[in-house]
């Protein structure tokens, strides 16, 4: 696997690769403000706090700097100082998504047509469904005023589907449903998948990538600082200042690296949110025990695993040697591809059971009282022999062991 991984490439002299971020584009609905009929509606599904935000730019070479340093081996980024990663807690502070709750699996092959007149009341074109993408488009052009949709509860909860698309059920069976899990999962398969250098994009929820870099390494955040506003995950807090002028010059890709390569223990905040929970919306701060469940995170055929015994300093506690990774080879190879007709509850019973038992994989450890660990600290040691700490040639200073974790 590292032969193919970007770090190796970029260490051998290759050409620095940005990568191109695949998103959905734009829409008028993706400003932060939402109508007062349709809230009661996105709370009841559970998407109240990730409406709250507005369409984030993306910074390319802060994120392509990002997967540079991630390990598809154990989910987590390494550090000069150790690993670090995106959790279930990152999920819910920043986008306000459940975690704790149903996986999301199932058959992933639905009559799309009728599906989509049960769930918005309208039959699509054949122009407007892509195989199980529907153009924004028309979405927008049936459900772009609030006011035509006002006559009935009916048509209130179509109007609310058109936020958030594709409710494989009604919006109570919803909002019981982990979508940050799976969300989290989606990362982490787009950013394993990206780590090959011969890939050029990235998917999946980029802009909790760059909101989790922003508050953990305020030195690559905007210096226009987030709204100071209570009630909404903390990246709603982001919309004004981001559609505000840019007063800064972006870095590039060689700059992030390099300091990236330079940066210290003292340099992470470790926990950037515990200052902010008083003022978060409760649904960000429910069951805050599942952030330190190690189990698989489960989107229809794909499952990651969840280490967080892995970053023990962002949950305050002490970090020791991790056990060894659990994450399969071949899970990473799985795609939809080919297998339309499955149903990925049964075919990944095994992954389900373990999600469902989540309260008993919860990981702890005593409390830390700093975060800083020496370099002739067992773990440091340790972690030294097992991976590769600079990305550049620019700060390294000396010689380098990569081996799988």
């Amino acid at each position: 696997m590292q032969s193919i991984h970007v770090s190796e490439h970029i260490w051998n002299g290759q050409p620095d690769r940005v990568l191109r971020i695949r998103r959905a584009t734009k829409s008028g609905h993706r400003d932060g403000s939402i109508p007062n009929e349709v809230r009661p509606f996105l709370a009841r599904a559970g998407m109240l706090g990730v409406a709250e935000m507005s369409y984030f730019p993306i910074d390319h070479h802060l994120i392509s700097a990002l997967v540079e340093r991630w390990r598809p081996e154990t989910h987590t980024f390494h550090m000069t100082f150790g690993e670090c990663t995106i959790t279930l807690e990152d999920v819910s502070v920043l986008l306000g998504l459940k975690v704790h709750g149903d996986p999301i699996t199932g058959c992933s092959t639905y009559r799309w047509v009728s599906l989509i007149e049960d769930l918005l009341g309208i039959i699509p074109p054949t122009n407007a469904i892509k195989g199980g993408r529907l153009k924004m488009s028309w979405v927008d052009q049936y459900f772009s005023d609030v006011s035509m949709h006002v006559h009935s509860v009916q048509q209130m909860e179509r109007y609310a589907r058109a936020y958030i698309l594709r409710l494989l059920g009604d919006l109570d069976r919803c909002g019981q449903l982990s979508w940050g899990s799976a969300v989290l999962a989606d990362l982490y398969r787009e950013l394993c998948v990206a780590t090959n250098y011969d890939h050029k994009e990235i998917s999946g929820a980029c802009v909790l990538l760059q909101l989790w870099a922003w508050y953990r390494m305020p030195y690559f955040a905007p210096l226009m600082r987030p709204l100071n506003i209570v009630g909404v995950p903390l990246g709603a807090r982001w919309n004004s200042a981001l559609h505000a002028p840019r007063e800064e010059q972006k870095k590039t890709i060689v700059q992030i690296r390099d300091a990236l390569d330079k940066m210290k223990d003292k340099d992470f905040v470790w926990q950037p949110y515990f200052q902010y929970f008083y003022s978060l919306p409760s649904y960000c701060v429910e069951n805050t025990n599942i952030w330190r469940a190690s189990v698989p995170l489960i989107d229809f055929h794909i499952i990651e695993y969840h280490h967080p015994d892995r970053v023990m300093r962002q949950f305050g506690m002490v970090q020791h040697i991790p056990r060894p990774p659990r994450q399969p080879d071949n899970l990473h190879d799985l795609t939809l591809r080919g297998k339309d007709d499955i149903d990925w509850r049964v075919q990944h019973a095994i992954f389900v059971h373990e999600w469902e038992t989540r309260l008993d994989c919860i990981w702890t450890q005593d409390s830390c009282t700093t975060t800083h660990l020496s370099s002739n600290s067992e773990y440091m040691v340790w972690y030294k022999r097992h991976t590769r700490r600079w990305i550049g040639h620019i700060t390294a200073k000396q010689g380098y062991v990569v081996s799988h974790i």
